[in-house]
């Protein structure tokens, strides 16, 4: 019982470096930048990293503009399917118009 203790100890320590990358603090959205909050609010940042930040479970999302256009990216967000097994991204086709029209832009500054 004491070998397994111990090894659990030594597990936690040294994981806790790794876990602190994988949560690590984002930047804090500036006031005037409503789609970047919103970004953090759905929890964006959980897999994808931006800028540095966030997670990296998928696609990086720093230079996500230069490989989509506004139109694909909305559409995207329109019409990603639930998350099922192979899809743990959740659907974004409960957020309005104006709420996908941001996030679309924003992530297309991205290049």
């Amino acid at each position: 019982m004491k070998h397994a203790s111990t090894f659990f100890i030594m597990l936690l320590l040294l994981a806790t470096p790794y876990l602190s990358v994988l949560v690590s603090a984002s930047p804090p959205p500036s006031p005037d930048n409503s789609a970047a909050q919103l970004i953090e609010s759905l929890g964006c940042r959980g897999c994808h990293q931006i800028q540095g930040y966030g997670g990296s479970l998928a696609t990086d999302l720093t230079e996500v503009g230069s490989r989509m256009t506004v139109t694909e990216i909305t559409a995207f967000l329109s019409a990603h399917p639930r998350s099922d097994e192979n899809h743990m991204m959740p659907s974004y086709a409960t957020l309005t118009a104006d709420e996908r029209e941001k996030l679309s832009t924003y992530l297309y500054s991205l290049r």
